[in-house]
């Protein structure tokens, strides 16, 4: 067992407070994401090495196999602002869109890239504040009612198509259309010029709201065609690969595949491949399941996912010794209060906002003390 450091992120979308508070880093600046895990872009750091450096050395020790790849990526994110609107790849479309982009010679610095790797992306994400999010299309029929309420249809010829056909083709051809309206400004002022009142007035607020961070652009229509949730501390949200979201406001934990690849549609400065982004997103309607958070007496809570890559755990102690019998490599990060963390050879402390990396070698461990955390590990 080690503790770790996270590497972190200063994306402009991040906050000037929450990680800074969790981890008691005095940083004056914007911090979005905290990484832990071996991703080669920002593994985290172990004294004067990383993560990534030592599973190399030695993946049987800290993975249990041969395999020298981390399955999963820990994320502190906290976003003061939305980022953009995108979908991942899964497995076979990384791998691919991965070789093509490498065939070309396109650095993995350019900002024209899309595949930084060749691993898929499905995430989980549990809120640590209220937080709110974008994700899956609405029920066409639902879609077609927000349109003709707000008089919006009139400005795309395919709209009456889909209104007729409510398939995933027509679908797709308005929301073509609307990502790449030829005249982003008549769009613009047709959703601002919408009174904040009525049936759909939330919705028409966070448009609004996007619009002042991304003037101009087409895609803060999004409120209006995608799910806009909202989690309470501790409720989750799975996405696995092709699912359209946009992460809105609030601060959680995120675990994903330990991939890095994202095609954006909407709301960012950087790169947008609509040929790859139609390849690869899921037009037809979904609503993700909202998990709930764990009850009061629960020691250990296990998040839900599809994936084999990860499994998300929350653990609530009140001066207790409970076994932890998850196998496999384990990171654990402490959210409140003391925790220690036992195995069969050593112990090691934890206080808020610390974190530990534990070996798929520790097979006899057991944690103690009065606090909360979460723990990653592989899918079990």
């Amino acid at each position: 067992m080690r503790k770790i450091s996270p590497s972190l992120q200063d994306y402009q979308w991040g906050s000037k407070s929450f990680i800074q508070e969790l981890l008691s880093i005095n940083n004056a600046g914007v911090l979005a994401e905290a990484w832990y895990g071996a991703h080669p872009k920002a593994p985290s750091l172990i004294d004067s090495t990383n993560l990534l450096n030592l599973i190399e050395k030695d993946p049987q020790y800290w993975l249990g196999s041969p395999a020298k790849q981390m399955p999963f990526l820990l994320k502190i994110l906290a976003a003061n602002q939305a980022l953009s609107i995108q979908v991942h790849p899964n497995k076979v479309q990384a791998e691919q869109g991965f070789a093509k982009e490498n065939e070309k010679g396109i650095a993995l610095s350019d900002p024209r890239r899309s595949f930084r790797d060749d691993n898929h992306k499905p995430e989980l994400m549990m809120a640590l504040t209220d937080f709110y999010a974008l994700c899956g299309f609405r029920e066409y029929a639902q879609i077609v009612d927000i349109f003709r309420a707000l008089n919006l249809g009139r400005l795309f010829t395919s709209f009456e198509a889909f209104a007729e056909k409510l398939d995933p083709q027509s679908f797709s051809e308005l929301y073509l259309q609307v990502i790449q309206y030829p005249d982003p400004k008549e769009l613009n002022d047709a959703l601002l010029k919408l009174p904040e009142k009525g049936e759909y007035a939330y919705l028409i607020t966070w448009a609004k709201k996007l619009n002042e961070i991304y003037p101009g652009d087409p895609a803060i229509i999004s409120p209006l065609l995608m799910n806009l949730i909202k989690l309470r501390p501790y409720e989750a949200i799975y996405l696995d690969a092709g699912v359209i979201h946009a992460y809105l406001e609030g601060s959680g934990i995120e675990i994903m595949a330990s991939g890095d690849n994202v095609l954006r549609a909407g709301l960012t400065s950087k790169h947008i491949d609509i040929p790859k982004l139609c390849e690869i997103m899921t037009f037809a309607p979904y609503m993700p399941d909202i998990q709930t958070a764990p009850r009061d007496d629960d020691y250990l809570h296990g998040y839900q996912s599809e994936a084999n890559d990860f499994k998300l755990y929350h653990l609530k102690l009140n001066k207790e010794d409970k076994a932890l019998n998850i196998k496999g490599i384990k990171i654990v990060l402490c959210l409140s209060g003391e925790l220690k963390l036992i195995s069969d050879k050593d112990e090691l402390l934890l206080s808020r906002g610390e974190s530990a990396v534990i070996s798929a070698s520790r097979t006899e461990l057991s944690i103690s003390g009065k606090g909360s955390a979460v723990l990653a590990s592989p899918g079990q």
